[in-house]
């Protein structure tokens, strides 16, 4: 089951910040076996040499019709002559894919989806960018995840699903696995209505612990309700009075029962590390996973 044991990229933010290559530490990270990685959008990123490359394909986009861009998608990862108004731009991307060769990358990044958006235009050519970014990322297996981190109290259930359903349906030449992420909201209702607007669930129990260890919804409870075809990624992180851990260990989150549930209902997709970023995070992430696959788990 820890086959696709992988990694969020934001677990990199402190490493990048203090001079890091993104591209170095990935290729770093999937020598060390953690060949699933989400790149999550931030400041992070955005200050990394790979985000400075990210922003300047997103400046070409508008030169090119969906079809057009996806078309040169496939050609940079397959190794394929293209036809392009930026070939040093899409030639430098194309060295990135190089260097991602045996690995699985798919973006997320934070969207208020559970409420409406004061500029529906806007909000649209900002998910088709978004979903172009993960097409780009990995044409083989493109996947965009969204985290709803600012809707509060009560949800508009109706208008939340409408949204999910209009985002799924954007950008059908580049066909994708299209998942949101329970956050400040119960797992039950995210699922809920995830399932209801077309989308995945990506699941972080994590999240459902406030500081002192209460729960928005008890586990069992979204563990009753959930279909492993619902769930596309499952988060690994650990939570204490302290906060989110730099290393998967004990805590609030009970991973023994996590895991437990995932083997016997024959779950297929990743397991993504999130913890909390630090200097030495490969070191992090190699410590959670030997947790993690500890036998007594």
């Amino acid at each position: 089951m820890f086959e696709k044991l992988g990694i969020v990229t934001n677990i990199w933010a402190e490493e990048i910040n203090n001079g890091a290559r993104f591209d170095a530490l990935m290729v770093e990270f999937g020598a060390n076996g953690f060949t699933d990685m989400e790149v999550r959008e931030g400041d992070y990123l955005r200050n990394s040499e790979f985000g400075e490359l990210v922003e300047q394909i997103e400046s070409a986009m508008p030169a090119y019709t969906d079809t057009e861009f996806k078309v040169i998608c496939d050609a940079v990862w397959t190794e394929k002559p293209f036809q392009t108004e930026h070939r040093p731009l899409f030639e430098a991307f194309a060295d990135f894919t190089r260097k991602a060769e045996g690995l699985t990358l798919s973006y997320a990044m934070s969207h208020p989806w559970l409420s409406s958006p004061t500029d529906s235009e806007a909000d649209t050519q900002q998910i088709i960018k978004a979903k172009k970014l993960a097409y780009l990322l990995c044409p083989e297996r493109p996947r965009l995840r969204l985290v709803d981190l600012n809707t509060e109290g009560d949800i508009d259930e109706p208008a939340a699903i409408a949204t999910l359903k209009h985002y799924a349906a954007l950008l059908p030449d580049c066909p994708m696995i299209f998942a949101v992420e329970n956050a400040r909201q119960t797992a039950t209702l995210t699922l809920k209505l995830a399932v209801a607007g077309g989308a995945k669930l990506t699941y972080d129990e994590t999240n459902t612990y406030r500081a002192d260890g209460t729960t928005l919804n008890e586990p069992d409870e979204f563990w009753a309700a959930v279909k492993m075809a619902d769930l596309t990624s499952v988060h690994f992180k650990q939570k204490t009075e302290d906060g989110v851990l730099s290393v998967v260990g004990d805590g609030y989150v009970d991973f023994r029962a996590i895991v437990g549930h995932l083997k016997t209902r024959g779950y297929t997709g990743d397991l993504l590390l999130e913890n909390t970023p630090t200097l030495h995070a490969l070191q992090d992430a190699i410590q959670s996973r030997a947790y993690l696959l500890d036998e007594r788990l």
